[in-house]
């Protein structure tokens, strides 16, 4: 496995792990799956909810929020606003995770299990 990738999944596996009230926020429920495979959790997905909605109802619920929208132009918009809403709502927010899925090369979530398929088979 490519080690930016697999320093990305681990580190996220164990930031979550270590974190009580913290939860991942992808676009979709394949990016969901994908990092449930990887038994990173919990995962919530946006499921074309509006933004404030999505604030309101995670800040009732958690502390903090792992944004991991896609690394295309439409996931980096939705990114910087979720960031600035979240934070309204007194949520923490880190987007560190998202610069190791860069550093990685893999921009879509989604795609993650079947980058480490490919890579294992190498």
């Amino acid at each position: 496995m490519d080690g930016e990738l697999k320093n990305f999944l681990y580190r996220l596996k164990r930031f979550m792990a270590s974190k009580e009230g913290w939860v991942v926020l992808v676009e979709g429920k394949r990016d969901k799956r994908a990092l449930e495979k990887f038994d990173i959790g919990p995962v919530y997905t946006m499921r074309g909810r509006k933004f404030h909605d999505i604030g309101e109802e995670l800040s009732k619920k958690f502390k903090g929020v792992v944004i991991l929208t896609d690394l295309d132009r439409t996931g980096e918009e939705i990114y910087r606003k979720l960031t600035r809403i979240l934070e309204g709502y007194g949520l923490k927010v880190d987007g560190s995770f998202r610069e190791d899925l860069r550093r990685s090369g893999v921009k879509f979530v989604e795609k993650i299990p079947q980058i480490v398929l490919e890579e294992r088979w190498s």
